[in-house]
């Protein structure tokens, strides 16, 4: 099983720590502040009040053996930077510092942290999409200009087969799989993830996860 240790549990890296242990992954959670620390003591693995710029210290707790180091230390940036270090020099393998600017996730990518997170940029973003797209109800970008979307089938498309519908010919999207409800008039019925039969007919309440170019999926139906 995956190792991440979570390291600062404000706002940001409690919920981090408490999702990721949430799906099962085995979750070091870290803090100097012992309130902190309990308050999440009973959500993961290990929860652990210490100084993670102590190299001692990361070490006993095994810290320095976690597959991904997560720092969202917050705006200490002192401290960020010298567990970023701190953590790469002990070999762990992936470390993702969070950042409150750009300058700082460039100090952070030059002394060595893996990957950059900005919660207020991403959620900005996040948000952006919503509105511009409000017909998805999600939407992952997996390449520059390519998305993962989650679109609930427009009423018109109800009763029509994908084979009708033909988006990969008329809008260049790809259909990946469709979640649908076991009891589709039962709205608290088990949620299922199925493969696309192509003459099977759509039904009202399926959400279609698609693929494509952000621009073709820009053209898919929006709510009126």
């Amino acid at each position: 099983m995956k190792t991440i240790a979570v390291i600062g549990l404000g706002r940001f890296g409690s919920r981090l720590a408490a999702r990721l242990a949430a799906s099962g992954l085995d979750i070091i959670a870290v803090d100097r502040d012992e309130e902190l620390v309990d308050d999440i003591r009973d959500k993961v693995a290990v929860a652990v009040a210490m100084d993670a710029t102590d190299e001692e210290s990361l070490k006993r707790h095994g810290i320095h053996k976690a597959d991904v180091a997560v720092l969202g230390i917050g705006n200490d940036f002192e401290s960020i930077t010298l567990a970023t270090v701190m953590l790469k020099q002990l070999g762990v393998p992936r470390v993702i510092a969070r950042a409150v600017s750009r300058t700082t996730a460039r100090i952070l990518a030059r002394i060595g942290a893996d990957e950059i997170v900005n919660p207020e940029d991403e959620a900005a973003d996040r948000w952006a999409q919503r509105l511009i797209n409000p017909q998805f109800v999600n939407q992952i970008e997996f390449h520059e200009g390519h998305s993962i979307v989650e679109l609930k089938l427009p009423e018109k498309w109800a009763g029509k087969s994908l084979k009708d519908l033909d988006m990969r010919a008329k809008l260049g999207v790809h259909v990946v799989a469709i979640k649908r409800r076991e009891s589709p008039e039962d709205p608290e019925s088990t949620v299922r993830v199925e493969l696309p039969s192509p003459l099977s007919p759509l039904t009202a309440g399926d959400v279609l996860i698609l693929m494509g170019k952000d621009d073709d999926l820009e053209k898919l139906p929006k709510p009126d």
